[in-house]
């Protein structure tokens, strides 16, 4: 099959269904590249930058100093 005639078979479809196609293509790509799924049952820790201002202040501060040793070396 051609892939005008895949776009035309996919156009009619409800969304329910694009997302499954989509949810699908995306797996096989994954697979194809050797990256492991998410599984939809497991709870999976993120990291987000918020309520990290201390971080962000300790990076500041150690960019500063690694800054101030390049100054004295000159």
């Amino acid at each position: 099959m051609s892939n005008p005639e895949l776009l035309a078979q996919l156009r009619p479809l409800s969304r329910a269904e694009k997302v499954e196609m989509m949810q699908f293509l995306t797996t096989e790509l994954a697979k194809e590249e050797g990256l492991k799924s998410l599984d939809n049952d497991v709870v999976y820790r993120l990291w987000s930058p918020y309520d990290y201002g201390d971080a962000a202040q300790k990076l500041i501060s150690l960019l500063e100093q690694e800054e101030a040793k390049e100054n004295a070396k000159c």
